[in-house]
Parts: structure tokens; C-alpha cells; sequence
């Protein structure tokens, strides 16, 4: 299929394996380092054996979604972790939204490490851009450890700061330049409909851009209308009851796939917390789709292919490495004026 950038180098993406598609290794999006809230995935041990216990049920990538250094992401360890455990992991350059509190268009409400704050004091979307280039073509954090794909995303359902549209520009931007692909972060499936505005403003190819977290917001024909596009969806709900029950999901599957979308979906679990893992006493862990989810599809009707897109063929097909392109707003700083 093509090339995927994985923190341990580039692979061929029939390597990859089971994969799933949003997923946090190593994530402090709770506080500092040492901070212990249900947000904190940091510990070596615990995390390391999650890993080992993805490998053991037969996983073969996790599509790391901790994106800067303040989220907890760590390329030294996620190499470690992949080179312990033989499971692929593809790291991700870029920032997922603004903080909550982060609402005014001064630099010193973002935190110290954020994109976002360099955004707002003297940095151009193509500068950002350029930031989110290096990450992918030279490394992460200081290292020769590379990004594979670039996140964005907002942190609203129904509005977007000034520093997440330029995010979201930026990172179509260096997604054309390099050929990695985008995928945002919505708040409970919303505000996607603006996201891919915004990219494909920018001139990126739907193709190359996905949307996570849209599973929580159970709308067919929302989804529907978007796949239409060419965008990919990332359903990373299945198993959290706390949502609605996993058959919104399956009929919400059902549907589009019968319509002929099924090149286009993705699943995973997004497993951000502690109280998801057995390591941290709870549960139901990186296994679920695989061991519980996949089963249950098996079992009402969809067929072993149709699976195997969701798991193996489209993850490979998105996250490949493509074709460079020049930006089409290249020198541009374009906001909307609706933009906080």
C-alpha cells in the first residue's frame, strides 16, 4: 500500500497489523509528570505492559494520539515500548485543541509549552507549519525519532479559537508538504463539519484527512455526508456504555458500509485514562475491540473482509505516507471571522 513513519522508522504499511487507530501510550493530560489523576498515563511498568498485553491478543499497531510534549508524549519511550514489544506505534506532531481555559487572544492563558501560546506571541501558521514539518522529518523533542501523522483539532461543539484555526491550517499545510496525514480531535463527535472546511480551504485532499471522537455524536447522515467528501471516521467509542450501548455503533457501521463506505472507517478505543486498564485496576483494557467487539460484528452479519478494512486495510491506507504537494495558502494567515 505504501510507507508508514513509525517511531522505530519507516515500514511498509502491510506490516502493520491489527490496528488501532487512536490510541495514548504514554499521556499526562492531567498535570505534571508524577501527577497521579485518572489522566496520567505515565508510569514505565503499567504502561509497558499494556502494550505487551495488545501484543499478546495479536495487535500489531496503536496510533499514538498525545501530541506535543506537555500531553505526555514521549518518543524515547514509545521507541522502548515498540522495540520491547514488536507492536508498531506511530507517534503524532501537532495539538489537539486550546485549553478550556485558554479563551482570550493573549498568549500568557495557554499553557508554556503550547503551540497554540507560540501561535498567538510571533509565530505564522507556516511557521507552525514548519514546526509540525520537522517533527515529522527530522524528530521529535530534540531526538532522530519521527511523527507520523499530524493532530488538530477544537475543544467546543459550536465555535473555534483563532489559535485552533491556525492549528488546523498549519497542519493541512505540512500534511501537504510531507505527505503525513491529518486527523482532528472533536469534542463528542462535534464541530466536524467546520474542521473539514478548513482543510479542504487549505487545499488538502479529503483523502488525507480523518476525524475522531465522531462516534459519539450518532448522527447517520452527519457521518454519511461527510464520508461522501472522501474523509475517513474514527469510531473510538465501541465498549464505553457511558455513551449510548455498542448497537448505535453497529447500526451506525451497518449502514455505511452497505452504502459504500467501508474503505473509509476506522475503529479503536481511545483508552486515555487509567481507569480503562487492568494495570491501573480497571478495565476494559486495549483488548476490547479485538477480543469483544470484532466477535460481536462476526456475529451480526458483517463478513470477515468487511472487518478487515476497519482494522487492517484502512488504517494502512490512511496513515501511508503521500504524495508531496506546495500548500495552496502558503504565506497566508487566513482566520475566520468568526474565530474566538
Amino acid at each position: 500500500m505504501g510507507i508508514v513513519r513509525t517511531v522505530c522508522g519507516d515500514v511498509d504499511s502491510s506490516k502493520l497489523g491489527f490496528t488501532m487507530a487512536h490510541e495514548h501510550v504514554f499521556m499526562n493530560f492531567g498535570g505534571p509528570r508524577g501527577s497521579e489523576t485518572d489522566w496520567s498515563l505515565w508510569r514505565w511498568d503499567e504502561q509497558l505492559d499494556m502494550v505487551k498485553d495488545y501484543a499478546a491478543l495479536g495487535g500489531g499497531c496503536l496510533i499514538d494520539a498525545a501530541p506535543r510534549k506537555v500531553d505526555g508524549r514521549d518518543p524515547v519511550r514509545l521507541k522502548a515500548v515498540s522495540e520491547i514489544t514488536g507492536v508498531h506505534i506511530v507517534a503524532s506532531t501537532g495539538v489537539p485543541f486550546d485549553r478550556p481555559n485558554g479563551r482570550k487572544d493573549t498568549a500568557s492563558n495557554y499553557e508554556p509549552d503550547s503551540i497554540l501560546a507560540l501561535a498567538y506571541k510571533d509565530m505564522s501558521t507556516d511557521d507552525v507549519a514548519d514546526f509540525y514539518v520537522s517533527e515529522i522529518e527530522q524528530g521529535m523533542d530534540g531526538t532522530n525519532i519521527k511523527a507520523g501523522w499530524i493532530k488538530a483539532g477544537t475543544c467546543k461543539y459550536v465555535s473555534h479559537t483563532r489559535g485552533e484555526e491556525m492549528a488546523v491550517r498549519a497542519a493541512a499545510r505540512a500534511s501537504m508538504r510531507t505527505g503525513a496525514p491529518v486527523h482532528c480531535h472533536t469534542t463528542n463527535g462535534g464541530y466536524a463539519w467546520e474542521l473539514l472546511d478548513m482543510i479542504l480551504d487549505e487545499g488538502l485532499p479529503a483523502s488525507q484527512f480523518g476525524i475522531a471522537h465522531i462516534d459519539r455524536n450518532p448522527d447517520y447522515l452527519y457521518h454519511k455526508h461527510i464520508l461522501e467528501t472522501g474523509a475517513y471516521l474514527i469510531y473510538d467509542g465501541p465498549g464505553k456504555v457511558k455513551y449510548y450501548p455498542d448497537s448505535v455503533r453497529i447500526d451506525l457501521l451497518r449502514r455505511l458500509i452497505a452504502d459504500g463506505f467501508g474503505k473509509q472507517l476506522m475503529l479503536s478505543n481511545d483508552m486515555g485514562k487509567k481507569s480503562y486498564h487492568r494495570q491501573y485496576g480497571g478495565g476494559p483494557g486495549l483488548g476490547w475491540i479485538k477480543t469483544r467487539f470484532i466477535p460481536r460484528l462476526l456475529a451480526e452479519g458483517f463478513t470477515q473482509e468487511q472487518c478487515d478494512d476497519l482494522m487492517y486495510n484502512n488504517p494502512a491506507r490512511f496513515y501511508s505516507l503521500r504524495e508531496k504537494c506546495a500548500p495552496k495558502n502558503a504565506g497566508k494567515d487566513i482566520i475566520s471571522p468568526d474565530a474566538l
